[in-house]
């Protein structure tokens, strides 16, 4: 059987001589139908309404629709990141914390390099005690994912703070009208609810969602439990403005194996799913309010303008230990941290367009701000008796970040579109150390980011493009290592793209791009402080392909593979020009296929099978000291049948149940008290998760 890509192939060239007009559109592309309804069937009219996109901003820009997001299973928010072409994600430290994450030859450890919104509030976290950037996405159900819209580099001006090698943007909806009620169980102690709520006459933007879901893990010091809940109402002002209202509350308790000695594993002086500490672990709750109002119209509106108040208030309790005890060999490395944050902010846009060259110019202008109040704790433990040992850190940090844009897009010949625009950002920090010798006084720090941004993207038939894309970006510090008075140093960030994105309406879209980034300075992972630190100069260079394919209403596909070299471009003490950056995949590639097609009618009631597979690899993994970590390919599975009201799904992850690692790290450690430490590097790995199956069962009402 030929793929579904070379499927349509015929489909693409008949297309492009018979000239069918394409502008570098979105992916977006209709939920795709499972089959047509039968007489006799109650079907809601639903309301729809239409909303334009911007058009691509480079090659490799791209939108996951749901029906991809839905094709294999996925636990959390985080995970559905991987079908982004370019990302890996994985999770070293227990179910509740943020993912780890992979972009295009970046570790951008817990979200330090990768801007992530959803619903039109930030998820990243400014000055984390455990990370700059700290992105915790546990709180988004899967189930109420419409889209992610990925923007690689930094090529718009909507695009801020952490968008180093991109940017994630989750649009939230939930499609099954009427009540859902699923329940899940499996092994390891696997259970969740699931229940929903969306208006059969709405198009799915309106909906509430709540979910509770525990495991015992699948080994020791492996548990976790989560409660969420999801609201989101879209209103129609007259024909003046729309309204969107979201709100969500969050909570999770989870326990975390931390590494073990790669050594140990592959000798079985230990097992692979032990720990040896089970103390590790922590909480997560997060609670947040957007309310977006926007112009009212579709695409024929000549002005269009939104705003975008937000409230985030998180907090995050981790307790870890890298390197057991080495730092501190009678009691321990055993650490605690604790980071409260409360964020206040919003966004806003206004655009006209004119026509001079053609009736698509537009001009826009744009603001972001973001006020956050931090309070954080980093204590030494005891492994014997919980004692605090040491006190780290305690400290207040106040964080603002003003910005705005402008941006000027144009077309020429009906062939030329020429995009231009340029962003500044003003951030201030303050911050109060409690342990400073010089405790009581604040430091205070001011300094600005100018921007500039620019695409040219020429149509050279109907349905191919060529877009070439330049940008540039920053990543803020760390509030704590400021001086008073000091400039902001930001990390600069100069990124180009160039590529082509061939369409055949829905049926087939191929991208390909190559890219280069290169940063001022750059971030490592260090295990004595847990967490990443400066490490020189960097910079990255690879190429993107991806291929989407819908032949049929009831199939699709979509592939992706991006190799990155990621090396150091200056030396210091502990690293060569041309090394290659630790821990980030050279090669990333996902494959996603999804079928729905009916097999028969029962009783006025159609059949519907449901099956799909998510196939994901991880290859090249540098490590420190010239070493190369082990491939990843994993493979997790889904299969279920529908009919009408009631649905029964298996759930398989892992489905050849590979040996794998989801963390590797190189350095010294001691894990023996008592022992005279070793101070040779060593690999330290987290083992992944095995086979594990669940079962789901939801009605639908």
């Amino acid at each position: 059987m030929r793929s579904p890509s070379l499927l349509v192939l015929p489909a693409l060239v008949a297309t492009l001589s018979a000239g069918r007009s394409a502008w570098g559109e979105p992916d977006a592309a209709p939920a795709p139908e499972s089959a047509p309804a039968e007489a006799g069937e109650d079907e809601a009219v639903k309301t729809v309404r239409v909303q334009g996109q911007k058009r691509a901003g480079s090659a490799s820009e791209t939108v996951v629709e749901r029906d991809v997001v839905g094709a294999a299973p996925h636990r959390t928010a985080s995970d559905t990141l991987a079908l982004v072409p370019g990302v890996a994600v994985t999770q070293h430290s227990g179910q509740g914390k943020a993912h780890q994450i992979f972009f295009r030859g970046f570790d951008a450890s817990h979200g330090q390099d990768v801007e992530i919104w959803v619903g039109g509030a930030p998820v990243n976290e400014v000055s984390n005690l455990h990370g700059q950037g700290y992105a915790d996405l546990h709180f988004v159900m899967p189930e109420i994912i419409d889209r992610i819209e990925s923007s690689p580099g930094n090529y718009d001006v909507r695009q801020g703070d952490f968008a180093v090698a991109g940017t994630m943007r989750f649009k939230l909806g939930y499609d099954e009208p009427g009540f859902t009620a699923s329940g899940t169980a499996g092994m390891f102690g696997e259970r969740r609810l699931f229940f929903a709520y969306a208006p059969p006459s709405g198009d799915g933007e309106t909906f509430a969602a709540v979910e509770a879901q525990a495991s015992n893990g699948f080994g020791d010091s492996r548990a976790a439990r989560r409660i969420s809940a999801v609201g989101q109402l879209g209103l129609e002002l007259g024909d003046v403005a729309h309204l969107r209202i979201l709100s969500s509350f969050y909570a999770a308790r989870f326990d975390s194996a931390g590494v073990l000695l790669l050594e140990d594993v592959r000798s079985e002086r230990v097992d692979p799913f032990s720990t040896y500490d089970p103390k590790q672990g922590g909480d997560s709750v997060r609670a947040q309010v957007v309310a977006e109002i926007q112009q009212a119209g579709g695409e024929e509106t000549r002005d269009r303008w939104s705003l975008a108040p937000f409230f985030v208030a998180r907090t995050m309790k981790l307790r870890h230990d890298f390197t057991g005890y080495l730092v501190d060999p009678d009691s321990g490395d055993n650490t605690q941290q604790r980071n409260e944050a409360k964020t206040v902010g919003a966004t806003g846009s206004y655009s006209r367009r004119f026509d001079w060259l053609s009736p698509r110019d537009e001009v826009s202008i744009g603001i972001s701000a973001r006020s956050d109040w931090i309070d954080q704790e980093q204590v030494r433990l005891s492994r014997v008796d919980d004692r605090t040992t040491s006190r780290l850190v305690d400290a207040e940090v106040r964080a603002s970040n003003v910005a705005g844009w402008v941006e000027s897009e144009l077309t020429a010949w009906n062939r030329l579109r020429m995009r231009a625009g340029f962003r500044a950002d003003g951030l201030f920090y303050s911050a109060l150390d409690r342990l400073d010798e010089d405790a009581g006084v604040e430091r205070s720090s001011l300094g600005f980011h100018l921007g500039p941004k620019a695409l040219v993207d020429v149509m050279a038939v109907p349905g191919l493009n060529f877009l070439a894309s330049f940008g540039t970006g920053f990543r803020s510090p760390q509030a704590r290592s400021l001086a008073d008075g000091e400039k902001t140093p930001f990390t600069e960030v100069i990124s180009f793209e160039g590529g082509a994105r061939g369409t055949v309406g829905p049926e087939l879209m191929v991208k390909a791009a190559v890219f280069h980034t290169r940063l001022s300075k750059d971030l490592v992972f260090d295990e004595v402080v847990a967490r990443n630190e400066p490490t020189p100069p960097t910079a990255r260079t690879g190429f993107t392909l991806d291929v989407t394919s819908r032949p049929a209403p009831w199939l699709v596909s979509a592939t992706s593979v991006t190799f990155t070299r990621a090396v150091f471009t200056e030396s210091d003490a502990e690293r060569a020009e041309g090394d290659l950056l630790p821990y980030a995949p050279q090669v990333v590639a996902r494959s996603d296929i999804a079928f729905e097609p009916r097999l028969a009618t029962l009783l006025n009631r159609a059949l519907v099978l449901k099956a799909g597979a998510g196939l994901s690899y991880l290859g090249a993994r540098p490590l420190p000291f010239s070493e190369i970590g082990n491939d990843i390919f994993l493979v997790d599975a889904t299969v279920g049948l529908r009919w009408k009201e009631v649905e029964l799904r298996a759930d398989v992850f892992n489905l050849l149940d590979a040996r794998w690692f989801d963390g590797q790290f190189s350095y010294a450690s001691n894990f023996d008290r008592g022992a005279s430490p070793n101070l040779v590097p060593q690999t330290h790995v987290t083992v992944g998760a095995p086979f594990t199956l669940l079962g789901t069962a939801s009605v639908y009402l």
